[in-house]
């Protein structure tokens, strides 16, 4: 602890141990088989959402047909449809493959706006106490009390049921959450001795907060981007099914909507499935892998 104390007093150290997360990521992703598995399944996941459309076989809105010209409905998986066919003829794993990239921007952008307003309200609330801390607190307390998705329904009958609308919504809601846990960890920090002797020899608040504080709590911040990224595919799938966003949107979400609107959700299992499949995945291994690094670099820490 005297180690740690005595480098994070020096604000040239300091300065580096914002790049220490960077390298517990390189290291518990070389180091760890499960988080080297959670972590190529984000990053094949990732690559998906970049050059799926692409790569696609068949268009979006792209009809198949049989030799004799009728449509090709709920087609079983085979050599020329590996994932077979929606109701509506429909390649199943083109849409797949489209849908990939809206989901994609939904965890990482549901999960920035997550962080971003969860760990300021955190870092502020923590720092100052007082006044700010209960009005920052009681704000954070009655969010508790607002029911997710009725409240994004109502939002978006609002603001207009669109893709990037229900985004906001979700991270307007979600960051309750790392507030109070990003506060619960500032608490503890800004009593140590090298938080006391930088207030001692002048420092501003924002000097403090941004070299003495923010490193520390870099971990859990990235831990609740992970977290944010992962419910935030999770909402937006669940406000897709029950069609308050924008069904021409080809989230994986949607998907699953389409297959069980159908009434082949039970029966065309190559259609229902895979969209089902792919969401529970990224967001376990998005789970998964923040609470690696996390524990990785609190580990680390108590041994410094």
């Amino acid at each position: 602890m005297a180690a740690r104390t005595t480098a994070l007093s020096n604000p040239g150290r300091v300065i580096g141990r914002v790049g220490s997360v960077g390298r517990v990521l390189y290291k518990t992703v070389t180091q760890d088989r499960m988080t080297t598995v959670y972590f190529s399944i984000l990053s094949i996941i990732f690559l998906m959402g970049i050059i799926g459309p692409m790569i696609t076989p068949y268009g979006y809105q792209e009809r198949l047909y049989t030799d004799g010209g009728e449509l090709l409905r709920s087609h079983p998986p085979s050599l020329s449809y590996p994932l077979g066919t929606t109701e509506e003829s429909y390649d199943t794993l083109s849409r797949l493959l489209y849908g990939a990239r809206p989901t994609v921007i939904t965890g990482l952008l549901g999960g920035g706006i997550i962080i971003s307003i969860g760990g300021t309200v955190g870092l502020v609330s923590g720092y100052f106490g007082g006044r700010v801390d209960d009005l920052l607190m009681r704000v954070t307390d009655f969010m508790y009390g607002v029911p997710m998705i009725p409240f994004a329904i109502v939002l978006l009958a609002l603001f207009g049921m669109n893709f990037l609308m229900s985004i906001v919504v979700i991270g307007l809601i979600l960051w309750r959450s790392s507030a109070r846990v990003i506060r619960s960890q500032v608490l503890q920090i800004k009593e140590r001795s090298f938080v006391q002797s930088a207030r001692a020899t002048g420092a501003s608040d924002l000097r403090i907060v941004v070299m003495y504080i923010l490193p520390n709590v870099a971990p859990m911040m990235a831990l609740m981007f992970a977290m944010g990224l992962g419910y935030a595919i999770i909402v937006q799938a669940s406000l897709a099914f029950v069609g308050v966003v924008d069904p021409f949107v080809p989230s994986w979400g949607v998907m699953l909507r389409n297959a069980y609107q159908s009434g082949y959700m039970g029966t065309a299992l190559w259609w229902s499935l895979p969209p089902g499949i792919l969401i529970s995945v990224t967001v376990l291994s998005s789970f998964m892998f923040g609470r690696k690094i996390a524990g990785k670099e609190e580990r680390d820490s108590s041994i410094a």
